[in-house]
């Protein structure tokens, strides 16, 4: 468990060092780069608090540490020596134990039980993350229950349907109606679905709505957020997975926002605009 815990110490530095590095050049980045680039380089952060590299490095054998079998062969051997322990040594022993790595110290926690002071922590981190997935879980599952009893589906929508082909999307997804929205959302990873607020909106303002959370499905946004879920429940301890999860889900509305609008004319782009900002008012929107 430590070993699990120290490799996830050295991810969290190296994830959180470059969170940090992002966020200074955040103000030249977003004039210089576009919102694709942006998108994938938060993407290239979050792989980084959860894929430990050094480990599929090749390493050098050392020969200068480690003879090889001949020159082991070839060394004379030493006669052993018999070493007798005076009593003098044993009261030295507390001394000896204060110069033992912090690692391998251990606490005494019930007569005949000892735990190394690092696996301690290690479990503590260990729990830590059981327990944020579960809340994260069971605050999901709550949310899709409550969304569900409180919607009806809606079929035939052919505002649905024409951003469907314009996007060329084939999946199946469904579109129903919330009493509990205030504004468009998309959910579900594997069987997508799309809620819509009961008061209903102009066609072309529908159809904008349907093309944004659309091309969050084609983008791969909802397993994107799901991959710095688990970031996060890994590094539940270090609150720059916080702000990593917060500039990830800012990059993929404004990657979503750019790919929408890329081939509108100015009309259809200030309808957009205007519609997303109307429900940004209203609710906000969320994408789970």
């Amino acid at each position: 468990m430590f070993e699990m815990f120290r490799t996830v110490l050295w991810l969290s530095i190296l994830g959180g060092s470059v969170t940090l590095l992002l966020l200074a050049l955040k103000p030249l980045t977003i004039k210089h780069f576009s919102a694709k680039w942006q998108y994938c380089i938060w993407f290239i952060a979050t792989l980084s608090m959860i894929l430990p590299f050094w480990k599929v490095l090749p390493r050098d054998k050392i020969q200068s540490v480690t003879p090889s079998v001949k020159q082991t062969q070839a060394m004379p051997a030493q006669p052993q020596a018999s070493i007798e322990v005076s009593d003098d040594i044993y009261q030295e022993l507390p001394e000896i134990t204060k110069s033992i790595p912090a690692e391998y110290r251990e606490i005494t926690i019930n007569y005949g039980r000892s735990v190394r002071i690092y696996d301690l922590i290690a479990y503590i981190w260990f729990a830590g993350m059981c327990l944020f997935l579960i809340v994260a879980f069971g605050n999901y599952c709550w949310f899709l229950w409550k969304k569900r009893r409180n919607s009806i589906t809606l079929s035939g929508n052919s505002a649905f349907e024409e951003a469907k082909r314009e996007l060329g999307v084939k999946h199946r997804i469904k579109v129903r109606i919330s009493n509990c929205t205030d504004s468009p959302m998309l959910v579900g990873t594997f069987f997508p679905v799309i809620y819509v607020p009961k008061n209903g909106m102009e066609y072309n303002a529908e159809k904008m709505v349907f093309l944004h959370e659309l091309t969050h499905l084609r983008h791969g946004d909802l397993i994107y957020k799901w991959l710095t879920l688990f970031v996060n429940a890994i590094h539940w301890f270090n609150p720059l997975s916080y702000l990593l999860i917060a500039n990830v889900a800012q990059a993929c509305e404004v990657f979503c926002d750019i790919s929408v609008v890329r081939n509108m004319d100015e009309e259809n782009k200030l309808l957009y605009m205007e519609t997303i900002l109307e429900l940004a008012k209203i609710g906000g929107k969320k994408n789970v």
